[in-house]
């Protein structure tokens, strides 16, 4: 669910959603090591990594190598995950309760993960957490995002903007799953800002074409 950041009070309202929806359980099946794990991805674009993990969850199913990495800190809105993540004791390792859409990232970071939570924002909403988290890369680091299910309009919709939403796509893997469900998992990079400037010229280029359209909006109320 995503937080509309214009009220302060629903930040608040989701972390106690996602809270009890934590605590009755209803995320447990996510809790299998391996499942929908980025970690060959992780070492494949930034071994011993700095990694952000937004939307972090339990972390039960991230089973990270200690050594493999160089830190690691997890960002949920929901304590009761959090709580749980900080139980594993992980070597090298912090975590926060935060809310995703609005947090900013302290420092850089070789690899940061989206791990199916954009879907959980509307598309504008997602496509500016990804150009507010561009300069937190480092120099060659990568972003990956994970799209649960890109069968259905949405997540066909949602797919579309990450690909066009202004840093490389380097890679782009798909693999079909139980119950005919189509995930995808991309991972965008940027290299030595150039990335980042060609992420905001698009940022730029989508504000104004939403500016304008709101303006036609207007001027076809006006007659």
């Amino acid at each position: 669910m995503a937080a509309d950041r214009a009220d302060p009070a629903l930040p608040r309202l989701n972390a106690r959603v996602w809270d009890l929806q934590y605590a009755l359980g209803l995320w447990s099946y996510l809790d299998q090591p391996g499942s929908g794990s980025p970690l060959d991805l992780i070492q494949k674009y930034a071994p011993q990594a700095r990694i952000l993990d937004l939307g972090c969850g339990t972390t039960v199913n991230l089973p990270l190598v200690p050594g493999s990495y160089r830190h690691y800190h997890g960002v949920d809105i929901s304590r009761t995950a959090i709580r749980r993540a900080r139980s594993l004791r992980r070597a090298d390792a912090s975590f926060e309760v935060a809310d995703v859409l609005s947090y900013q990232p302290a420092g850089q970071y070789d690899v940061i993960l989206l791990r199916e939570i954009l879907y959980y924002f509307p598309l504008d909403d997602a496509m500016a957490l990804l150009h507010r988290l561009a300069p937190a890369l480092t120099p060659h680091g990568a972003i990956i995002v994970g799209v649960y299910d890109t069968g259905t309009p949405e997540g066909a919709a949602l797919l579309d903007r990450v690909r066009d939403c202004g840093l490389a796509v380097a890679e782009e893997l798909a693999e079909p799953s139980e119950g005919g469900l189509l995930p995808v998992t991309i991972v965008l990079r940027t290299a030595t800002g150039a990335g980042v400037a060609r992420l905001r010229a698009s940022t730029t280029t989508a504000d104004e074409r939403r500016a304008t359209e709101r303006g036609g909006h207007s001027a076809a109320d006006q007659r």
